[in-house]
């Protein structure tokens, strides 16, 4: 059991290597900013059928946000990973600004608790909530602190799982 951890946790360490090597040539080459999107799914399979689609919904609500604030996409990868489905796309527009949107996107509705959406700027620097002066993201368990609730892992695996899927049948229903 604790070997399938070690090795889901290398895929992970390496994914997200893997995603920070790309968006960095992705900022050089077209010194624009680049959102990334992934979901925030508890436990190894991240690549349900219910989750894919719950993925895929949300890429769409982003893009015709986009389309909408008249923000090109510049490039775009779609990947579905064992670590999960990563979309990257760069985008003419203002960094800080498009971090706005993608967070009114996470607190539209319970879904968007799940999204795992960061933009980097052109200079490859990360925009943060913090760094725009709003709050940190809230457990889909007890509504405390996500960050606290990991730390300290307040609650199990099973019990964030079964969340987590009840969220998206809710969502993609």
């Amino acid at each position: 059991m604790k070997d399938s951890k070690i090795l889901a946790m290398n895929r992970m360490l390496e994914a997200k290597e893997k995603r920070y090597y790309k968006i960095k040539d992705l900022t050089e080459k077209y010194e624009a900013p680049v959102l990334s999107f992934m979901l925030n799914i508890p436990g190894e399979d991240k690549n349900f059928e219910e989750a894919v689609s719950f993925h895929k919904k949300y890429v769409e609500k982003i893009k015709n946000l986009l389309e909408e604030e008249k923000i090109k996409i510049l490039f775009e990868d779609y990947e579905n990973l064992v670590t999960g489905m990563e979309y990257l796309a760069v985008l003419d527009g203002d960094g800080r600004l498009i971090k706005k949107l993608m967070m009114e996107v996470e607190e539209a509705s319970l879904g968007g608790r799940l999204l795992d959406i960061d933009i980097y700027d052109k200079d490859f620097s990360q925009i943060s909530r913090s760094s725009l002066g709003l709050p940190e993201r809230k457990c889909i368990i007890c509504g405390d602190i996500a960050r606290t609730c990991i730390k300290k892992e307040r609650h199990k695996i099973e019990e964030l799982e079964e969340r987590v899927r009840e969220i998206i049948k809710d969502t993609i229903e």
